[in-house]
């Protein structure tokens, strides 16, 4: 098999979720007209994303990992026609909830999978081609399903967007692979009490060995806030386009993040040549990479001139893919055994995140501007990133000293 396959398989479903981001948000706003309604897609999305991130790292550590790829894309594929005879709004927040749900299913086991077929010394390469075949799938769905919702409509959006699914999960029926043996174990066929206490066991597993890694534990610090921060932007983009022209709201809104995806298919190219990138310069390179990305999302979303969006949203995609980047490959630097539970937690973190973010990013629009509102959220960002910076170059001070004194 050629390895590089499982690797494209993702870039298909990502198609997918990039499609129907678009379709989604502009059907739920032209149905509306509401900025409340559009915060509410994000935050079902957000809110399946963390109920299935409570235990999809666990089933990635249990069950076969392929499997639970194949039967989630399937699902997404059905429920995303769903929308075709059904666009109303609540049938609308159903099918992002469902989404999330599954699209976290997909994301824990994929990622968990990448050191069993790549090798650990090849992680951060490996990484770097997935961002740059995210980034890729980014600038082809985002743009894509720009034009041809702007031409065609919602509905060949959504079917095109289905298709993706379906081909993702007959690639990876026919693809086989040494993956890791599921660990069918006590918590399987035993009854109810016993799965909630397997549960409660790989859960306090994960989050002892964290605790354990200081450093491991400021970078999902640092992701978390991230996600929060994010919810502005994802809100916020489709209000800017809409500013922009709101005759052509689903094309800019497409063209700001395909601009966005070829800045970040550019830091995926620059990324594997660091190779000063060792040990602790990944969190330190993680953290900066944070901020720059932070500063990058308030140039633009301060402005509303496509003179200075554009270039400002190419420089805001490299900073990004290099965050998502560094933080994927140091959390699959973690032991195999707990490392689909510990992208669990980096999923409901992420999760976490965006729900209150797109809880609080409507109830902020209303008493601050757009602008104002990014600043708030990308704001905070910024200073925790500052913060844990300090507090990481303080541990390795102190770790340089010990080992001086040994």
């Amino acid at each position: 098999m050629n390895r590089k396959i499982f690797l494209y398989v993702k870039a298909f479903s990502d198609l997918g979720t990039f499609m129907d981001l678009i379709a989604i948000n502009v059907l739920m706003y032209a149905a509306t007209g509401s900025s409340a309604w559009l915060a509410a897609t994000m935050a079902f999305r957000t809110l399946g994303g963390v109920l299935s991130s409570l235990f999809s790292g666990i089933l990635a550590d249990r069950y076969d990992r392929r499997k639970i790829m194949i039967w989630t894309d399937v699902f997404r594929a059905v429920i995303i026609l769903c929308l075709i005879p059904f666009p109303n709004p609540i049938m609308i927040l159903i099918v992002c909830f469902f989404i999330g749900l599954t699209s976290s299913f997909f994301a824990v086991s994929y990622s968990a999978e990448i050191p069993q077929i790549f090798g650990q010394d090849k992680v951060l390469e490996t990484n770097a081609l997935i961002s740059k075949l995210t980034s890729i799938s980014l600038v082809f769905g985002f743009i894509g399903a720009g034009v041809i919702t702007d031409l065609l409509g919602y509905e060949v959006t959504l079917i095109l967007d289905a298709a993706t699914y379906v081909i993702s999960a007959l690639v990876l029926v026919k693809m086989k692979w040494q993956t890791s043996e599921p660990a069918l174990n006590e918590g399987i066929s035993s009854g109810f009490k016993e799965k909630l206490a397997g549960i409660g066991r790989d859960l306090k597993e994960v989050y002892s060995f964290i605790l354990l890694k200081p450093m491991l534990l400021l970078v999902n610090i640092v992701f978390l806030i991230g996600a929060f921060a994010g919810a502005s932007h994802n809100l916020g983009i489709p209000l800017l386009a809409e500013e922009i022209d709101s005759s052509k709201q689903s094309f800019y809104y497409g063209l700001i993040w395909g601009v966005w995806g070829i800045g970040s298919v550019l830091a995926t190219i620059i990324l594997p040549r660091l190779k000063s990138l060792q040990g602790n310069r990944f969190y330190f390179a993680c953290f900066t990479a944070a901020m720059l990305m932070s500063a990058g999302f308030i140039t633009f979303l301060s402005n509303t001139g496509l003179a200075v969006i554009l270039p400002f949203a190419f420089l805001t995609g490299i900073f990004d893919a290099c965050f998502t980047t560094l933080h994927a490959t140091i959390l699959q630097k973690t032991d195999n055994h707990i490392r689909g539970r510990i992208f669990g937690v980096g999923m409901l973190l992420k999760s976490l995140g965006f729900a209150l973010g797109f809880v609080g990013a409507p109830l902020v629009l209303e008493v601050l501007s757009l602008a104002e509102m990014v600043w708030v959220f990308h704001g905070t960002l910024i200073s925790a990133s500052i913060f844990v910076l300090i507090i990481a170059a303080g541990m390795q001070k102190k770790g340089k000293r010990l080992s001086e004194s040994v």
